[in-house]
């Protein structure tokens, strides 16, 4: 039997801590020995715990699985491949292998480059997914890795802004990787296998289970250099991979809100608690520099989708709005244009939806 299915079955254990499960696994000698081992050498584990492994060992559908992953793109890496992330060996509860879909290059990418995590809220408010959004996208210009979780919401724009800034995202599921879940994200999905990666701990044909989704999130805080939270409430899910972050000795940052918004709640709470306050992509970049490289994208390249329709003039003013709301004497003076005529191409823009007005004329992007 090929060394990795031993790890591939490891991977199908559903009824014993992986804590637990490894330290016999370790004291027998590897997946393979524990295996072959006998109920005599199973010290750590009650009776019933006993009975589940030789269930698992007469299980002749895990072969027929693995046989089956051989046959499709799906890739596994066990924890004893190379390209297994040395980041994840370092968790008590490691998965004991990863499947793996989208670009060839992902294990050098992870490796080598800053990783951030971004998560926040499903529900989020527009102007949460717009600022996420353009978060990713300035840092991916930057080669920093976004690693989320393709919820809708927060992560779901992190992971788009990322690619649309020309780098690399990667996906954490709560599921097996053939499962597209929520349905809405199939384009993007796909779009992250072409230009990005797909990542879970659970075999194929796993069910999005909501049981499994805050397990996910140690993987997703492990793989981190920086935890950064967008729009979180109080009791969010997004908080559980920040507790995995503080307990695995990773910063986090969060983005302030009005002490009004609930949608914010969680992250003013993280603020009083020692939290960084990001209120830029500059800021994530400055926390990241003490420890990275980071990569200097061509200067004065206006984040400007290509396909808004935006004449010169208005992808001039376009490009001095970002997703926090600037006050409109801020933009006229960074415009070489009489102001009569940077106030009437404000308002075109916003007449063609790409740009919003907040109460006393502060304006910012929507697109």
């Amino acid at each position: 039997m090929e060394s990795n299915f031993y790890a591939f079955w490891l991977s199908c254990f559903t009824r014993i801590p992986l804590p637990k499960l490894w330290k016999c696994i370790q004291d027998v000698g590897g997946p393979e020995q524990f295996y072959k081992s006998k109920e005599s050498e199973w010290k750590e584990f009650t009776q019933a715990e006993c009975d589940y492994i030789h269930h698992m060992k007469q299980r002749k559908d895990i072969l027929k699985q693995w046989r089956e992953l051989q046959e499709k793109n799906y890739r596994f890496v066990s924890y004893y491949n190379n390209e297994y992330p040395e980041k994840l060996k370092e968790l008590t509860d490691a998965p004991f292998g990863i499947f793996y879909e989208g670009r060839e290059d992902w294990a050098e990418l992870i490796s080598k480059s800053p990783m951030v995590a971004m998560v926040g809220a499903r529900a989020c408010t527009q102007f949460g997914s717009q600022f996420a959004y353009g978060m990713a996208q300035e840092l991916g210009r930057h080669g920093v890795v976004i690693v989320s979780g393709l919820a809708t919401g927060i992560d779901g724009a992190g992971h788009r802004g990322c690619l649309d800034g020309g780098g690399f995202t990667l996906g954490v599921l709560g599921s097996g990787i053939d499962q597209i879940y929520p349905k809405e994200h199939y384009g993007l999905f796909m779009e992250m296998k072409k230009r990005g990666g797909i990542l879970s701990e659970y075999p194929p044909g796993t069910k999005p289970l909501s049981l499994l989704f805050p397990r996910r999130n140690r993987i997703i805080s492990a793989l981190a250099d920086f935890v950064l939270v967008i729009e979180a409430r109080e009791k969010s899910g997004s908080l559980i991979t920040v507790d995995f972050a503080l307990e695995q000795g990773k910063d986090v940052g969060a983005v302030p809100g009005r002490p009004c918004d609930t949608v914010s709640s969680g992250c003013n709470r993280l603020l009083q608690q020692g939290a960084k306050c990001i209120l830029s992509p500059e800021d994530v970049l400055e926390e990241l520099s003490e420890r990275f490289y980071i990569k200097n994208p061509e200067k004065n390249v206006p984040l400007v989708k290509t396909d808004l329709g935006l004449a010169p003039k208005e992808k001039m003013v376009y490009s001095c709005l970002r997703l926090e709301p600037k006050f409109i004497d801020e933009i006229l003076c960074q415009l070489e244009l009489p102001i009569w005529e940077g106030i009437q191409i404000l308002t075109e823009l916003e007449l063609k939806g790409v740009i919003r007005q907040e109460p006393h004329q502060y304006y910012y992007r929507i697109m």
